[in-house]
This record gives C-alpha cells, structure tokens and sequence, in this order.
C-alpha cells in the first residue's frame, strides 16, 4: 500500500493535523468496476474457504476477530464465551452516545454527556425487564443492577474514552457535523449463509466527494495497521461501493498516543482483501481443529 502519510506518528497536541487528514480532499478515485471485480473475486476465494467449516457453524469476522487472526492466530481455536458486560466493554458505546450529544452541542463537555447517557440509560431500563417508549440499550440492565463503585467504573472508563475522541478534532470544522458512530457496515458474502465481515468506525466525515473514516483502537497500533485501518473501508467498498468506499482512513491509539493514516485506493482494497482470506483461513483451521478435538 504506498501513498502519501501511509504511516506517521503525531505529538500532541495534534486536532488541527488530524482534522486536516480528514478534510483532505481524496486524491484517487476507484472506479465502480474495479470494486465489482474486487467483491467478485473475493466472495468467490472465500465461499470456498467457508465450506471447510463445521456443519453448523457460522462466521463473523468482525475488527476483534480479524486482528485476532492476524496477531495471534494461535486463540483462534478456543471457543466463543458468553458475552460478558464490563466497564471496558461498555465504553465505547456510551461514549459514543456521549460524543454524539457533545457533537450536536446538547451537552457541554463529555463528562456531563456520559452522565445524561448513563442516566437516561438507568430511566429506560425497568426490574421487570418491560419497555418504556425508548427502548433501552444493551448495557443499561447490567449498568442498572451495579453497585455505586461498579456504575462510577462505568462512569470512569466511557469518560476517559468520549474526552480522548472529543479532544483529538476541531469539532468546529466540520460542516455537515461528521456521523458519530452510526451503523456498522455488514456484508454476507454471496454464495454461502455462514460468513459475514462487519466493518465499523467512531467517525465517518461526509463531503461532496468519498467520506473519511476515524477509528479508535486500543493499546499500541498493530504491526499490520494498514490492514487493520483497510478492513472497515473495505466491508464498506463491498457492502456498498461507489461513492461510499472511503478515501482515506485514519486511526488513533490514544493510550500510546499514536496515530496512522491509511490513503485508501485500489492497492489498499486489494492487499486488504488477501488478508481478508487469510484471516478466514486461519478461523476455517482454527474451528476444524476444535471439532478434531472434540471428536478426539
């Protein structure tokens, strides 16, 4: 993948570079067909791979399952638990919701925005389990049966999280406010029901051309960032091509204070989709040695 800023590491304070990054006008343009022949060809590398997998058994390879197959493809064999809710698990998502009500100026800092979430969450969420005209999110009847040190953990961790995204841009520069959030890109891969990839990203910059994607990781950037920064931009390129397919994306790791920008164009896509497959062929090895296990 070559291109201009494939890879830089920023000092704070950075919200002006990481804005311009965003704002960038794109500077390649792909073609409808190329991506045609790309969903094409990858769908047909795929479904071959899939019909390797046990009767029965379907795959999502989201972000977490994509990195964990190409770091360390080794805990692809143990078997999915039960999910299981933690502060560190909710944090994303009522940061976001935070975020969002910062970005719309109906709360004033991400402190407060956290707060309203969380307690509109716990207004929503009933003991019975009934419904009030909002239906409540999926963490707010865990969050609502916490004790007060586990809800301030909550409080603690989706805080921390909203007020790294909140400081990272210049808010005001954007016109129309960019998407905070928003639904996840999905793609079934066509000619077999058990494999689908999921693409998602916590900012999505809408302009008269291509958008810009911002992701949030966690940690220190993988060793195969470019990748890991490929894979939402291309579950959007295949779920829905054209215009949609973004121009460029950029992550940040806020704990290492790192940053990377990925110019997304036919290179990106294709050296993305490789990988793709090989992330799908190591879950396919990974699910046939546990039923040979199993068996055993």
């Amino acid at each position: 993948m070559t291109g201009p800023m494939t890879g830089m590491s920023l000092s704070l304070p950075r919200a002006r570079a990481l804005t311009d990054a965003l704002l960038a006008p794109a500077t390649d343009e792909i073609a409808a067909e190329e991506i045609t022949h790309l969903r094409s060809q990858l769908a047909g590398d795929l479904a071959a791979l899939v019909e390797e997998l046990p009767v029965g058994e379907r795959l999502r390879l989201d972000t977490f399952r994509f990195d964990l197959a190409r770091e360390h493809p080794e805990r692809c064999s143990g078997a999915d638990g039960p999910f299981v809710p933690s502060p560190r698990v909710c944090r994303r998502t009522i940061g976001l919701s935070a975020m969002a009500r910062c970005v719309r100026r109906w709360s004033p800092t991400p402190a407060v925005a956290v707060a309203e979430v969380l307690a509109a969450g716990m207004e929503d969420a009933t003991d019975d389990g009934d419904q009030s005209s909002s239906r409540p999110p999926w963490w707010a009847g865990w969050y609502r049966g916490l004790s007060a040190g586990g809800r301030a953990m909550v409080e603690a961790e989706a805080v921390t999280w909203a007020t790294q995204l909140w400081t990272a841009l210049e808010w005001d520069r954007f016109a129309p406010p960019p998407i905070i959030g928003g639904g996840d890109d999905w793609w079934d891969c066509p000619g077999t029901r058990v494999l689908t990839l999921r693409g998602r990203a916590e900012v999505k910059v809408r302009s008269d051309g291509p958008p810009a994607l911002l992701v949030v990781g966690s940690g220190l950037p993988p060793s195969d960032w470019r990748s890991a920064l490929g894979f939402p931009a291309l579950v959007t390129a295949l779920a829905r091509g054209g215009k949609s397919t973004p121009s460029r994306v950029v992550g940040m790791w806020p704990a290492s204070g790192q940053v990377r920008i990925l110019p997304v164009d036919s290179e990106a896509l294709r050296d993305t989709a490789t990988t793709v497959v090989c992330a799908v062929a190591t879950w396919v090895d990974a699910r046939l040695e546990a039923q040979g296990s199993r068996v055993a």
